[in-house]
């Protein structure tokens, strides 16, 4: 079953109008695809939808979604960020589902946002500014604001959650088999275990030139199956003709770890389906 529930158009970060990736998605015979523009934030951002833009993104899709009803499921969502007094969109009316990310870090000695997985500049720039190049002390910080999003304000997928080796191409700056990241990694797994989290599989790294493999790493779905943690494999696509990038790939790393379903919103319901 070809699905996807993370996508961005024109109205954040990506390009082409919402209905494109619905033609596009049905060309390839999806069943489903929803839609997840990164939601407003209190701050200035080139990649974030605009507040004045929401009303009209989420009408936009209802409107797709009506039209399209007899050839594919359309789903209204947004990628939200978890930072101080960061607005909780997950009651919006209109809304299907959220996915929980996080981008960005507050500095409280600059008083403003940092990126976390920006560019290689801005990753250099956090990490020297706020964590005086201390890259435990950082990742060790971003799954700590992970584990609190989900335990705090669970959403209903945890999006890219390794993220962070979008910077680290050939462990530049640390490797995941030291036990200080795996031990962080394994604590943010279970509060996303306790909350009933689903974890998207991400493909969107590759599809973007940031990375050779999926988010998360095998290692890391292979505790996940382990600990039950359900799975739906998302393109995160910024163009429509990225809607299945590297999806074989994927799916190849997905059996890998053990896992034999996903979890999919099918008929307005979250239900396991067999890959």
């Amino acid at each position: 079953m070809l699905t996807t529930y993370h996508t961005h158009s024109y109205f954040c970060d990506g390009s082409m109008h919402p209905e494109d990736y619905v033609r596009a998605a049905v060309e390839k015979g999806f069943t489903a695809i929803g839609f997840s523009s990164h939601a407003p934030v209190l701050f200035e951002t080139d990649w974030n939808m605009k507040q004045e833009l929401l009303n009209d993104y989420i009408e936009t899709i209802l409107r797709l979604k009506e039209k399209y009803k007899n050839r594919i499921q359309v789903y209204t969502g947004l990628e939200t960020d978890y930072y101080p007094n960061s607005p909780d969109y997950r009651c919006i009316p209109g809304l299907d589902y959220t996915i929980g990310a996080i981008h960005f870090i507050y500095s409280k000695e600059n008083n403003r946002y940092m990126a976390l997985d920006g560019t290689p500049e801005e990753f250099l720039e956090t990490l020297n500014t706020i964590f005086d190049g201390d890259v435990e002390a950082m990742v060790k910080a971003y799954y700590s604001l992970l584990t609190e999003m989900i335990s705090k304000r669970p959403p209903d997928i945890a999006g890219h959650i390794d993220i962070l080796k979008k910077n680290n191409a050939g462990d530049r700056f640390f490797s995941e088999k030291f036990q200080w990241y795996r031990l962080a990694v394994e604590t943010a797994l279970n509060e996303i275990k306790n909350k009933g989290i689903i974890v998207e599989v991400n493909t969107g790294g590759i599809s973007r030139g940031y990375t050779t493999e999926v988010y998360p790493s095998v290692w890391i779905m292979k505790m996940m199956r382990e600990m039950e943690i359900p799975v739906v494999l998302n393109s995160d696509a910024h163009n429509p003709d990225w809607i299945d990038a590297y999806y074989e790939k994927a799916l190849t790393m997905i059996k890998s770890a053990g896992y034999t379903t996903q979890r999919v919103l099918i008929d307005g319901v979250w239900q396991d389906v067999k890959l």
